[in-house]
């Protein structure tokens, strides 16, 4: 789905909530633009506000939800600029550019399939609301590698959902991967708009297979790449994927790509 254009400079937002969730941070800020236009799939370029320009560039982080004017972020402690947004408290401030990007686009109304590894679940949970409101049945499928990362589970609460965890620490033991060939099985033959349809965000490897099982189950997948940005705009070529299309830059042309599209 492509996305109205975005606010071309950073625009500084309070923070108003921000809270723990297993193993990433919880903050919500209201900016009323954003959560207007906004479509799920997209991004946001995010930085903490203020003179410092340590570290220089904003991170990409996925918009998990929103909520009326509510916007809200979910955040993996992985480096300086992450780690310093984590630490944000209410009253503090945000400075973010977006939305980014294209964002998924749903064409059936059969199931929904969300499938989550890690902090890939983020941009799911806006995607499962809008889903649900459109009448569509909502599965999420959510892997974690440990108990700590798997509590962010508890924000898919009001959907159907199936846990995994690596350490058996949670749910089931193994790859979130690992059972959609029998969630998919029933897509047999199916063609029309009642098929179930796999939406996804997580790490490459579980990209890669479930691009391959959908692709031998005939299924409808939506992949949502990272990669490393440095604008989020299209500008510097820094982010590119190579798809069947050529190179594509994953802020401007993504983070949303159809599964056949990607070249592993």
């Amino acid at each position: 789905m492509v996305a109205k254009p975005a606010p071309a400079s950073l625009i500084e937002y309070p923070v108003v909530e921000s809270r723990q969730v297993g193993a990433y941070r919880l903050i919500s800020f209201v900016a009323r633009e954003i959560a207007a236009s906004a479509i799920p799939g997209q991004f946001l370029m995010v930085r903490q506000a203020g003179p410092s320009l340590d570290p220089l560039l904003p991170r990409p982080l996925g918009i998990h939800d929103i909520d009326s004017d509510l916007v809200r972020i979910l955040i993996e402690p992985v480096g300086k600029g992450t780690y310093e947004l984590v630490r944000l408290r209410v009253g503090d401030r945000l400075s973010v550019l977006g939305p980014l990007g294209n964002g998924f686009d749903p064409r059936g109304g059969g199931t929904a399939l969300l499938v989550g590894g890690g902090i890939g679940v983020a941009p799911l949970a806006l995607l499962a609301r809008s889903l649900t409101a459109s009448g569509r049945d909502v599965h999420c499928l959510l892997g974690f590698r440990t108990r700590s990362q798997a509590v962010s589970a508890e924000l898919f609460r009001e959907y159907y959902v199936k846990v995994f965890t690596e350490d058996a620490s949670v749910g089931t033991r193994g790859l979130v991967s690992e059972p959609l060939s029998a969630c998919l099985a029933d897509n047999a033959g199916k063609r029309d708009e009642h098929a179930t349809e796999v939406f996804a965000c997580g790490p490459d490897p579980m990209l890669r297979e479930i691009a391959r099982i959908a692709e031998e189950s005939g299924a409808r997948a939506q992949l949502s790449a990272a990669a490393h940005m440095a604008c989020g705009i299209g500008a510097c070529q820094g982010c590119v994927v190579r798809t069947t299309g050529g190179y594509r830059r994953v802020c401007s042309e993504g983070p949303v790509f159809e599964a056949g599209e990607l070249i592993w």
